[in-house]
């Protein structure tokens, strides 16, 4: 059996950790609870741990602990960084709705999240703690080995010249204009983001500034999308194709 496969291999449970010794290490005590009380593994045990930073291990329990689960690392596998590809998104009023993007975005493979803050934006402040969380229990639940970078929230304007965004950029508007099928124009292999408005849609003069900043402009269809949809609709064609 392949232990380093999690795509095969899902009997083993998975759990962060994210500074990974050679030898021994301790598990939280969140996961620890969880080790013990809930999935009822006992010492001599095999579990998954990821760093968030590609480093995956197999580990064996030494000490089942539900307060400070002790751990022997046996093997570590280190995995390659994947392919950029961001998301930019205005944050919706809803917590909620905020951590249902979070969760799925990254279930699909989101490597940076940028919260940005345009002229028709609903919120203007962004808890990273709170979606960092979110992040972690996505991580382990879907098997990833990178942990992806949540971004401090700026404005629109001062992302939209970030130097260091990929070549491939993506802006999705509701507005008349020439516009690009996001289908026909990406490309998964190579790094990319995508932007994604308020609901109130961006301004004419975002739009233009973001033309003038080399954002290819999309749509995503005929109708108009809520905020977490668009957001998930673009990622899927954009990692699929």
């Amino acid at each position: 059996m392949n232990f380093f496969n999690l795509k095969t291999n899902i009997a083993l449970s998975i759990f962060y950790l994210r500074d990974i010794g050679n030898d021994v290490c301790h598990l939280s005590e969140n996961d620890s609870r969880h080790v013990i009380k809930v999935l009822r593994h006992k010492k001599s045990d095999f579990i998954y741990v990821v760093n968030g930073k590609g480093l995956l291990a197999k580990a064996e329990i030494i000490e089942a602990h539900p307060k400070k689960t002790k751990i022997k690392v046996l093997e570590t596998k280190k995995n390659k960084i994947p392919t950029h590809l961001g998301l930019a998104f205005c944050p919706t009023k809803s917590n909620e709705r905020n951590s249902f993007i979070i969760e799925k975005a990254t279930e699909i493979g989101v490597t940076d999240f940028y919260p940005i803050v345009a002229q028709n934006s609903e919120r203007r402040k962004w808890n990273v703690t709170k979606f960092e969380k979110i992040l972690i229990a996505t991580l382990k639940q879907s098997g990833r080995y990178w942990l992806p970078n949540i971004h401090k929230i700026e404005a629109f304007n001062d992302f939209i010249i970030r130097n260091e965004l990929p070549k491939l950029k993506f802006l999705a508007h509701c507005k008349e204009g020439e516009k690009l099928d996001l289908k026909n124009v990406v490309d998964a292999t190579k790094h990319q983001i995508v932007v994604i408005g308020p609901e109130g849609d961006f301004t004419l003069e975002e739009i233009n500034k973001s033309i003038n900043n080399k954002f290819e402009m999309i749509r995503l269809g005929d109708n108009r999308l809520r905020t977490e949809t668009a957001c998930i609709a673009s990622l899927s064609i954009m990692k699929l194709l």
